[in-house]
């Protein structure tokens, strides 16, 4: 369970900024929130707004890439770069990159934190609190942190029990966990069970739905793959694509093998009339392959009890499907596992079916850093504002300046 996340210095965030699930008994007494082992109030969604170019998908990368930290920098070649960058101005070039996330195990609330240059990891630490009715204790577990001087690290994992010279495995772009998973360390092991848990279509480069990004095709293939090898989930999203009323009942995935690979197949059967109908599947609308591609990821994520992590949620989806999906995290008949979602979107009449704890608005200073708040972090916020008429108003701001 995700608690918050932060970010400085990284793409186009100069300033520290933090997105935050974590509520207080003010928010409202809805599905729309859980409390965790830990007795701590979370939001099951948290949805970012704003303009073009205002960060969005930026602020969404910090997950996945601490995702990559966690279980895949080990796999990285050791002379490979970190897939990160800094803050664009030059003043802010040689400074550190500095990520944060705050998740919960069980009873369990780790911190995690990095500093991280485009080459390196600067420092890394990571504290467990537990929390009991008579006390909270909070513990370092381990910390590492480059010596310039001696052009090595200093580390200390002493509360991780870690393996004898465990240090000596250390490189420059894997992270501890990550290296320790290897060696069956059980609690890396657990933390990389939990972040193995997030889903997300962004990667380093953006939205990887993108048409301007290579093989940004092979999402719906991917997908496709996907259904083919979990019958169950495949037939979870033909229940929705039903009762989404597009048309489609069912779709029926075959496989090839030729010279060239395996080559999948599919045809959707519609009914018309109460007749049955068999289409190619290339004959779908780009509204329902994009669903197809999405339902993957919440699928998945709503089984597992994971993060579901969405940019341009609603490309090629009507407003009114893209309420309904989000109707899925909050309904506790099927978030039956506190699955918890974080996305971006320009359909704005989802603000209507939100509370001020679960908008996250991104803009632009003058000086062309991004900045992001929660909309109940604003003076003068009710709770029964109108939030979709007071967004596109302006009231709150990260609307689009237009000259």
């Amino acid at each position: 369970m995700i608690h918050s996340f932060t970010c400085k210095n990284f793409y186009s965030f100069a300033g520290e900024n933090t997105v935050n699930f974590q509520v207080n008994q003010k928010a409202p007494k809805n599905d729309g929130y859980f409390v965790t082992p830990s007795k701590t109030r979370l939001s099951k969604v948290e949805t970012i707004i704003g303009p073009n170019a205002s960060g969005k998908t930026n602020l969404l990368k910090i997950l996945p890439l601490f995702k990559w930290l966690v279980i895949n920098s080990f796999n990285a070649n050791p002379d490979k770069p970190l897939p990160v960058k800094t803050f664009i101005l030059a003043e802010l070039k040689n400074e550190p990159i500095e990520l944060s996330v705050n998740f919960e195990i069980e009873t369990n609330i780790y911190t995690y934190n990095f500093k991280l240059s485009e080459e390196k990891i600067l420092e890394e630490t990571l504290f467990i609190t537990n929390k009991t009715k008579e006390k909270v204790t909070t513990k370092k577990l381990f910390s590492r942190e480059w010596n310039k001087k001696n052009n090595s690290y200093t580390f200390n994992g002493k509360n991780f029990e870690l393996p004898k010279n465990f240090e000596n495995l250390l490189r420059k772009n894997a992270s501890i966990i990550s290296t320790a998973m290897r060696l069956n360390h059980k609690t890396s092991q657990i933390i990389g069970n939990y972040w193995g848990k997030v889903e997300t279509n962004v990667i380093e480069a953006g939205w990887i739905g993108d048409s301007l990004l290579p093989n940004a095709k092979r999402n719906l293939v991917e997908a496709l793959f996907f259904y083919s090898e979990n019958e169950k989930l495949k037939k979870e999203a033909e229940k929705l694509l039903s009762r989404f009323d597009l048309g489609l009942e069912s779709f029926c995935i075959t496989k090839e093998k030729n010279e060239n690979g395996v080559t999948i197949n599919v045809k959707a059967t519609h009914f018309f009339e109460d007749k049955k109908l068999e289409l190619p599947f290339q004959y779908e609308s780009a509204g329902t392959k994009q669903l197809f591609i999405i339902l993957k990821t919440i699928l998945q994520v709503l089984a597992t009890g994971g993060i579901a992590v969405l940019d341009e949620f609603d490309v090629n989806l009507h407003p009114e499907m893209i309420m309904e999906l989000h109707k899925l995290f909050i309904s506790p008949e099927t978030n039956t596992k506190q699955a918890q979602m974080i996305f971006s979107s320009h359909s704005h009449q989802i603000l209507g079916e939100l509370d001020k704890y679960q908008i996250i608005l991104t803009e632009k200073n003058k000086k062309g850093s991004s900045e992001t708040w929660r909309l109940d972090e604003m003076t003068g916020v009710r709770a029964d504002d109108n939030y979709y008429t007071k967004y596109i108003a302006g009231a709150y701001g990260a609307i689009p300046n237009i000259n």
